[in-house]
C-alpha cells in the first residue's frame, strides 16, 4: 500500500475517507497562526518577549481534525521555554496543512525571512512529504489505482535510500544553512526533528515482515542524512523517529498517533515536546 504524505491523501484517499468524515465532523479550528505563553511571576516587566517561530508541514501544525482536542508540541514546548527563561513567549506557528514538501518549503522561505530573522527560536518540521514512499511512484514503482499498493516492494531499499538522500541532502544544507544565517551572531535555539515510521503498525497496509523491513532501511538512511544536514548548518536535531520506533527502528509507533497513524495523537504531541525539551534552552537559558 502506498501512504500519504500529512495532509496528502494521494492514493491511499479510499482507505481513510470514512474515518476523515468522522473526524472533521468536530467542527475544531485549527493550530495555525500566533499565541503568546504566559512567562512566570518572576518574568522581568523590562525585557521584550522571547519570538518561537515554527516552520514546516503538518506535522508541528496540529490540525484538529487529525487529533481532536489535542494540545500541540509547538504550544507544549512555548511554555516550557517561558518557563525555563522566566520571559514571555510568542509563538507563531507558520506550518502548513497542505502536503508541504521540502521543495515547497524552499519555494516559501523568503516570504518567511522577516518573522525568521526576528525569531529567538526556531523549530523547523519538514520531515515528511519528500520522503521516497510519500511520491507518486514510491522508489520508481507504479501504484495500483485500486487499492493504493505499491505494486513492486523490490525497488524499495537500500539504492533508493541513497538516491533520496543525495537528493534531498543540498536541499536541507541550503534550508538549514539559510535560516541559521539570518540568525547569525544573536543567540537562537535552532531546532529541527527527523521523520518516524508511520508504516511499521499501519494496519490498513498489511506489510509483509520483508516490506516492513524495507521501509526500515529508508527510514533509518533519511532521518541520518536528515539530522547530518541540521548539524552540520547549525541546528540542533531532535531524535523523533527512536522515540516513536524504539532503538532499531522497528516498534510500531502504535498509539503515539492520532487515528489515521500519520500525524501525532496527544500522547505523541506530548513526547515530542519532551524531546525537545530535553535538549535544553541553550542559549537562552
Amino acid at each position: 500500500m502506498s501512504r500519504p504524505s500529512p495532509a496528502r491523501r494521494g492514493v491511499r484517499a479510499f482507505v481513510l475517507a470514512l474515518a476523515a468524515a468522522s473526524v472533521a465532523a468536530t467542527g475544531c479550528s485549527s493550530s495555525g497562526g500566533t499565541a503568546s505563553s504566559p512567562a512566570p511571576s518572576t518574568a522581568t516587566t523590562a525585557e521584550a518577549p522571547l519570538s518561537l517561530v515554527v516552520i514546516g508541514d503538518s506535522i508541528p501544525y496540529n490540525s484538529q481534525q487529525d487529533c481532536p482536542g489535542c494540545r500541540g508540541f509547538v504550544t507544549r514546548y512555548a511554555e516550557a521555554l517561558a518557563k525555563a527563561t522566566g520571559r514571555e513567549v510568542t509563538s507563531t506557528n507558520r506550518s502548513t496543512h497542505t502536503g508541504l514538501t521540502l521543495s515547497g518549503l524552499m519555494t516559501d522561505l523568503p516570504g518567511l525571512r522577516e518573522e525568521l530573522t526576528a525569531a529567538d527560536a526556531i523549530i523547523v518540521g519538514i520531515a515528511h512529504n519528500s520522503f521516497p514512499l510519500n511520491d507518486e511512484e514510491p522508489c520508481g514503482s507504479a501504484v495500483d489505482p485500486a487499492t493504493g499498493a505499491i505494486e513492486d516492494w523490490s525497488t524499495v531499499g537500500a539504492a533508493c535510500a541513497a538516491t533520496a538522500t543525495a537528493t534531498w541532502r543540498p536541499v536541507y544544507d541550503e534550508l538549514f544553512s539559510t535560516v541559521a544565517g539570518w540568525r547569525a551572531g544573536r543567540p537562537t535555539i535552532l531546532q529541527t526533528v527527523n521523520r518516524y515510521n508511520d508504516w511499521i503498525g499501519f494496519e490498513q497496509a498489511r506489510l509483509t515482515a520483508d516490506q516492513a523491513e524495507r521501509t526500515v532501511v529508508l527510514h533509518d538512511a533519511w532521518n541520518t542524512m536528515l539530522c547530518d544536514s541540521a548539524e552540520a548548518n547549525g541546528f540542533d536535531c531532535t531524535d523523533v523517529y527512536h522515540a516513536f520506533n524504539g532503538a532499531d527502528g522497528r516498534t510500531p509507533s502504535g498509539d503515539l498517533l492520532a487515528a489515521d497513524y500519520t500525524h501525532p495523537s496527544q500522547r505523541g504531541n506530548d513526547e515530542i515536546a519532551r524531546l525537545l525539551t530535553e535538549r535544553g534552552f541553550a542559549p537562552l537559558g
